[in-house]
C-alpha cells in the first residue's frame, strides 16, 4: 500500500512536470528570470516574467550558470527539467545509501519501485559508481562481515544471499574464499554447543546438529571435522 501511494505521488509530479513542459514548448518562448527563492533540500523556486515558476535544484542552477542568465528559452527549460529530475533521483539514492551500503541491483530496484525511467536509472547508477557511492566489491565485503558477526549463517548461505543481490560470481567467490577458517570453526562450535545445551539426552543428537549446521550453510567437511571432537 505504501508503494502504491509513492507511485501515485511520482505520477502526480510527472504529470505536473509534463504540463509545465508542454506550456513552454508550445512556441519559441523566451522568459526573463525575475527572482530566485530558496526552498528546502537545496532547491530554488525560479520566477519568470510571464507568471510561471519552476523548482530547480541548486546543482542544476550551477551546472547551467543560471545566475548569470537573465532569460532562457524553451530548449533550456527542457534540459533544466530533465536534469532536475535526475538530480532529484540521485539525491534520494544518496540518502538511501547513507542508511547502509547498497548493491548496484538494490539501487536499481529501489528506483524501479519509484517508477524512474530506465535511462535515468542507468545515468544515476553510473554517477553513483563514479562518485564511489556504489561498489559491489565493497558491498560484498561488508555484507559477509555483517553475516559472520551477527548471524549463524555459514559461507554457502551467505553466498546464496549475495547472489540474490546479483553480485558478480567472481567477487562472491573471492571474498567467500578469504573468510578465515578459524572464524568458521568458531561459529560451528558455538552452534554445536548451543544445540547440545538445549537438547541434552535426546536421541540422534549428532544427526540433529549435522542437519542444522548443513542448513545454515556450512560445508559437510567442516561440520564433521568439528563434530569429531564431541562425544555424541
Amino acid at each position: 500500500m505504501v508503494f502504491f501511494y509513492i507511485k501515485q505521488m511520482y505520477n502526480f509530479i510527472d504529470n505536473a512536470r509534463y504540463r509545465l513542459y508542454n506550456y513552454f514548448m508550445l512556441e519559441e518562448n523566451f522568459m526573463k528570470i525575475i527572482k530566485y527563492e530558496k526552498k528546502k533540500n537545496d532547491e530554488y523556486l525560479i520566477y519568470f516574467d510571464d507568471g510561471n515558476k519552476i523548482n530547480i535544484k541548486e546543482d542544476v542552477i550551477l551546472k547551467y550558470k543560471l545566475l548569470y542568465k537573465k532569460e532562457i528559452d524553451n530548449n533550456l527549460v527542457k534540459k533544466l527539467m530533465d536534469d532536475n529530475l535526475e538530480f532529484d533521483v540521485y539525491d534520494k539514492c544518496v540518502r538511501y545509501i547513507s542508511v547502509r551500503l547498497r548493491s548496484i541491483n538494490e539501487i536499481r530496484e529501489y528506483m524501479l519501485r519509484k517508477g524512474v525511467d530506465d535511462l535515468v536509472i542507468e545515468d544515476v547508477i553510473c554517477r553513483l559508481i563514479k562518485n564511489k557511492l556504489l561498489d559491489d566489491d565493497r558491498f560484498a565485503m561488508a555484507f559477509i562481515k555483517d553475516k559472520l558477526n551477527f548471524t549463524t549463517m555459514g559461507p554457502y548461505r551467505i553466498e546464496l544471499e549475495l547472489k540474490k543481490h546479483k553480485i558478480d560470481d567472481s567477487i562472491i567467490k573471492q571474498h567467500i574464499y578469504d573468510i578465515d577458517d578459524k572464524i568458521i570453526n568458531d561459529k560451528i562450535n558455538k552452534q554445536i554447543n548451543k544445540i547440545i545445551k538445549s537438547n541434552k539426552n535426546k536421541p540422534n543428537l549428532k544427526n540433529k546438529v549435522y542437519s542444522n549446521l548443513l542448513n545454515l550453510g556450512y560445508s559437510s567437511e567442516c561440520i564433521l571435522e568439528n563434530l569429531s571432537k564431541y562425544n555424541l
